[in-house]
């Protein structure tokens, strides 16, 4: 996906938000940049990041169209890929569950 694609999947979203997930969303979102993934093959993919919240981002995946969360312990290096298909606005609201109730909500999805 390109990032004037990502930039329209990302406005729908936001339009799409309430209050409570528009002000989260706006505290942790970046411009779309380019991170990298080794995967299992250790090829070494992009990745677009769209948000920095703790050690963990919001990444776009091209393989399943769609936003989840991924860990990192360096900036600009995806260490664990989310392998899930949400629409931004529901993993923003995912994230604010877990910032209210303390753990995480969304399910589990592991990789292809």
């Amino acid at each position: 996906m390109d990032e004037a694609a990502l930039w329209q999947l990302m406005n729908a979203a936001r339009d799409r938000m309430n209050f409570a997930q528009k002000k989260l969303w706006d505290a942790i979102r970046i411009n779309p940049e380019k991170w990298t993934h080794h995967s299992l093959d250790d090829r070494e993919n992009g990745i677009w990041v769209v948000a920095l919240i703790g050690r963990s981002v919001v990444s776009y995946n091209d393989f399943e169209h769609g936003f989840d969360r991924s860990s990192f312990i360096k900036y600009g290096e995806i260490s664990e890929l989310g392998w899930g298909q949400a629409d931004l606005d529901v993993t923003v609201q995912h994230i604010l569950n877990e910032l209210e109730i303390g753990h995480p909500t969304a399910p589990r999805v592991s990789s292809p």
